[in-house]
C-alpha cells in the first residue's frame, strides 16, 4: 500500500503543485477532455482503464448505441476474466436508449440497474411531458417538495485495481457524441480505498443502487422502458413536425401606427433644421 500512497502524492505533486515534478500518469490527477487536433478522446481513456482494471462502476444518466459500440470488444475482454462491473443509468428525460442497454446486458460480468425519478412535476401527466431538459408546459403548476422532478444527471466511472481507486468525473455521458467528439470536462484522480473522496463517492454511488424506492434491475424495468421511451420518441417525432423552424427571412418588420406618426413628425422637424426631440409614450 505504501507504494501507492507515495505515488497517488507525487502525482498530487505534480497536477497541483508543482507541473516539472516527475510522477506516473497511472496515479496523476488529469483533465480529460475530447481534442480531435491531438487525437484526444475520453473514450480512450476510459477504454484505458477498463483494461487494467479488477471491477468498475458507471453512474451514468444517458447511455446510447454510439457510446457503447466503441467498448464492447473491451467489455467482451472483461466478461472472459471475471471482471465484474456494475452501470447505473436513468429514465431522466427518456434519453437512455433501451437497445443500447440490451446490449451492456448481454454479458454476464455487467449487473445494469435502473434509477427511475421521482413524480413528474405537478400539473404534467406522464402523456404531456415530452420535452428536454428546459421543457415545461404551461399549465404546469408551481414545483413543490412533494412534485418536483429530481433530474438523475451523474456522470462517472469508477475502476478498482489492487489497492487503488480511479474515478473519471465530469461532463461525459456514455454517449458517442460525448465520449470522442463534444467539448467536455473531466477529471480523472486517483484514491486508497481509505481516501475521503473516494469513499463519499462510493457512498453516494451506493445509495442509488441501493435504493429500493426508484432504482430496479435490468429485468424488472427493461420491457416497461423500453415502451414507454418509443411512445416518447413518438412524440417527439411530432412535435418537431408541429412546431418547424422558420427562416428569419420570412419576417418582416413594420412599424404600428404610433411609430408611424412619430417617424413623420420626427421627418418633420429634422426638415425644419431642428436636432433635437422628444417622446412621451406610455409603456404599455
Amino acid at each position: 500500500m505504501s507504494k501507492h500512497i507515495d505515488k497517488i502524492k507525487s502525482g498530487a505533486t505534480t497536477a497541483f503543485i508543482d507541473s516539472t515534478n516527475k510522477s506516473s500518469a497511472a496515479y496523476k490527477p488529469e483533465f480529460i477532455s475530447n481534442d480531435h487536433t491531438n487525437g484526444v478522446k475520453v473514450l480512450t481513456s476510459i477504454e484505458d482503464e477498463l483494461r487494467r482494471c479488477d471491477s468498475f462502476t458507471f453512474s451514468v444518466a444517458f447511455i446510447t448505441l454510439g457510446g457503447i459500440e466503441p467498448l464492447l470488444l473491451t467489455f467482451k475482454e472483461l466478461e472472459e476474466r471475471g471482471v465484474p462491473g456494475k452501470v447505473l443509468t436513468t429514465d431522466y428525460n427518456m434519453f437512455t436508449d433501451p437497445k443500447a442497454l440490451d446490449k451492456l446486458a448481454e454479458f454476464k460480468n455487467i449487473e445494469l440497474r435502473m434509477y427511475h425519478e421521482d413524480a413528474v412535476l405537478s400539473g404534467i401527466s406522464d402523456g404531456e411531458y415530452i420535452g428536454g431538459e428546459s421543457a415545461v408546459l404551461e399549465d404546469a403548476t408551481t414545483p413543490t417538495p412533494d412534485t418536483e422532478r429530481i433530474g438523475f444527471h451523474t456522470k462517472g466511472y469508477i475502476f478498482r485495481r489492487d489497492e487503488t481507486y480511479t474515478f473519471i468525473i465530469g461532463s461525459s455521458n456514455m454517449t458517442g457524441k460525448a465520449l470522442s467528439v463534444n467539448k467536455e470536462w473531466n477529471t480523472k484522480m486517483v484514491s486508497t480505498a481509505e481516501g475521503e473522496m473516494y469513499k463519499n463517492i462510493q457512498s453516494a454511488f451506493d445509495a442509488l443502487w441501493d435504493d429500493k424506492n426508484h432504482t430496479s434491475k435490468y429485468e424488472d424495468f427493461i420491457e416497461e422502458y423500453r415502451t414507454k421511451y418509443q411512445t416518447i420518441k413518438k412524440q417527439r417525432k411530432l412535435a418537431a413536425k408541429a412546431s418547424p423552424v422558420v427562416s428569419l427571412e420570412q419576417y418582416r418588420l413594420s412599424p404600428n401606427s404610433m411609430q408611424v406618426d412619430f417617424i413623420n413628425n420626427l421627418k418633420k422637424i429634422r426638415e425644419m433644421g431642428e436636432d433635437k426631440a422628444l417622446l412621451i409614450s406610455a409603456t404599455g
